[in-house]
């Protein structure tokens, strides 16, 4: 795959982010009501991720190991911390399971899209009324734009000096 394929699908899965910002300032008065539904929508894509990515990963034992215990550790930190952390270590998390599926494209459609999904409550969740709150949510995108494409170019640029 080329980076610049990579790169901006990789942009296009953060954009659940700016979809859920768009949603919750068209309908406002929705943002309280709908907030219980969109936790748990919200858990229930992060199990989707995790789950989607396991029967591909069956061939692979250290991989399946390193993807239980990071399930495990953000399932841990889903009940200590706020929405703000646990929404940097979510998409951190993703970020690593999105290179790994970038090595099957129908894996990696289907992480793409589910990533977008998990933007939309997730930023519906952290967007309040104050105009720094938005510049908050696209920083929870951050560890996934430079710690997924940073792994790809490593990735790839060590198999072309060995060559």
């Amino acid at each position: 795959m080329q980076f610049i394929i990579y790169l901006l699908a990789s942009l296009s899965s953060i954009l659940g982010l700016i979809i859920g910002i768009l949603l919750v300032r068209i309908a406002p008065e929705e943002q309280k009501p709908l907030g219980k539904h969109f936790l748990w929508f919200r858990k229930i894509l992060l199990l989707l991720i995790f789950l989607v990515v396991i029967p591909y990963s069956y061939a692979n034992l250290p991989y399946l190991a390193a993807l239980i215990i990071s399930f495990m550790l953000l399932i841990f930190f889903e009940f200590r911390l706020d929405l703000v952390k646990k929404s940097i270590l979510d998409y951190g998390a993703f970020s690593i399971l999105y290179f790994f599926s970038s090595q099957n494209l129908n894996l990696f459609a289907i992480e793409t899209s589910l990533i977008l999904l998990y933007g939309m409550p997730t930023a519906s969740l952290l967007f309040k009324r104050k105009s720094e709150d938005k510049y908050k949510i696209l920083f929870c995108a951050f560890p996934f734009i430079i710690i997924a494409n940073f792994l790809f170019l490593i990735y790839h640029f060590s198999f072309l000096t060995f060559k």
